[in-house]
């Protein structure tokens, strides 16, 4: 357990969680305004799924770069960075009239949410108690959709897309002021003390010297990292290639094989995307710290294979007969989105697995490399198989990805509760 104040935990809670919010506000809001931004900006709506990869691709950056600042300079200071790098470069895209520039301030958005991530847990995980500390991981990922709330309530909004895009320059305020009111990780500091008076064993203070970059990759945590990168890639091939599809088979015409929803009409479904997406994620931390990360993660990843199989009978029934009513489609939807609950065991698993030195650094490259080939390869060849085989088959892919997730996971030891002692 820390030896932080109560007021000095919780007020680092509340800094993960706002950052965690902040950047699911940026990602979000560009999958929401895609059509607004293409027509907008003159472009073609699979230029504006690239932007979403592009991003992505930037988070890759950010995790191989800049996750590496919370292991060397600190969890707080980095924190603070990467967050002024993504509300900037957010802000910025409501000014853009170019593809280059959509494009270039996609990338430094997405360095800055693919740092934030991965050192928010990792300061997370070292300040919160071992024994609830899956509880609180559920909480902060909650964050998440709470986030996607917002951008929800920006895209029925009257702001458009660049009024939209133009507030999120406002939690750059947040970041000035984050390293005045929230103290380093106990943990970080302490290991830095040893390292520096040379009392670690030399083993790890051997794979400590190192770049954390080159010891991720090469040093005893290497195959972990390695294992985590395909767990992550898993999950963001899923998630964005089904959220992509989704929203567009909202809004596609009836003659094309959607639904051909308005706004209001999209509204139900964004909704129980982020009401079952948030009670599952919570659920799924806190049940972590009773059955352990790995079976929680299990009993997620078969929701979320039960929750697709269900939606492709029911994406078949309707298109044999578009008269049928598309609340039907609320209860698979609604299991699909729980699937994607394993996100919240997955904040606190991943810095678990590693020492001190790469709890930033090795999950952070972990998560974003996977964000980077799951989400770069996940809307464009999901848009592809639409127009080759159609929505129904599209959108039940991602539940056999939940098996592979779920077999993925169990090649981790479990480590639920583990005490940070290096």
């Amino acid at each position: 357990m820390s030896s932080l104040s109560n007021q000095q935990i919780w007020g680092t809670v509340l800094a993960v969680s706002l950052g965690w919010l902040f950047s699911a506000i940026d990602i979000i809001l560009l999958i929401l305004f895609q059509e607004e931004i293409a027509a907008d900006l003159n472009l073609e709506i699979q230029a504006v799924r690239i932007a979403i990869g592009v991003g992505l691709m930037g988070s890759a950056i950010g995790g191989l770069f800049f996750a590496q600042l919370g292991d060397r300079w600190g969890r707080v200071k980095a924190l603070a960075i990467s967050i002024m790098i993504y509300s900037v470069a957010t802000g910025l895209m409501a000014f853009s009239h170019s593809k280059p520039a959509l494009f270039g301030l996609r990338f430094l958005a997405g360095v800055g949410t693919g740092a934030e991530w991965s050192i928010g847990f990792a300061l997370l995980s070292e300040v919160w108690s071992e024994k609830s500390r899956g509880r609180v991981g559920g909480l902060v990922a909650g964050m998440f959709n709470l986030g996607t709330f917002c951008a929800i309530g920006l895209f029925q909004s009257p702001l458009g897309w660049r009024g939209s895009f133009g507030l999120m320059v406002l939690p750059t305020l947040f970041a000035i002021s984050l390293r005045r009111w929230i103290p380093e990780s106990q943990v970080w500091l302490s290991f830095n003390e040893a390292k520096r008076n040379g009392t670690l064993p030399h083993h790890v203070l051997k794979e400590a010297n190192k770049s954390p970059l080159i010891s991720a990759f090469t040093g005893h945590s290497k195959w972990v990292t390695y294992r985590l990168i395909i767990l992550f890639t898993l999950m963001n091939l899923g998630f964005y290639s089904f959220s992509t599809v989704f929203i567009n088979y909202l809004k596609a015409s009836v003659s094309s094989g959607g639904l051909g929803l308005d706004k209001s009409g999209q509204l139900p479904f964004h909704l129980i995307l982020n009401v079952a997406s948030l009670v599952s994620v919570i659920l799924a931390g806190s049940l972590s710290d009773f059955l352990g990360r790995r079976r929680a993660s299990f009993i997620f990843c078969l929701i979320g294979f039960i929750g697709f199989s269900f939606l492709n009978v029911n994406l078949n029934a309707m298109d044999q007969d578009p008269q049928l009513n598309s609340s039907q489609l609320m209860f698979p939807f609604s299991l699909c989105c729980m699937g994607f609950g394993i996100n919240g065991v997955m904040g606190i698993f991943a810095p678990e697995l590693f020492p001190t030195y790469l709890r930033s650094t090795s999950p952070g490259v972990s998560q974003n490399l996977g964000k980077g080939i799951g989400g770069m390869m996940g809307p464009p060849l999901a848009g592809m198989l639409v127009i080759s085989h159609g929505f129904p088959m599209v959108l039940s892919l991602p539940g056999w990805l939940f098996i592979a997730i779920a077999a993925v996971v169990y090649t981790f030891p479990e480590v639920g509760g583990k005490t940070f002692d290096d």
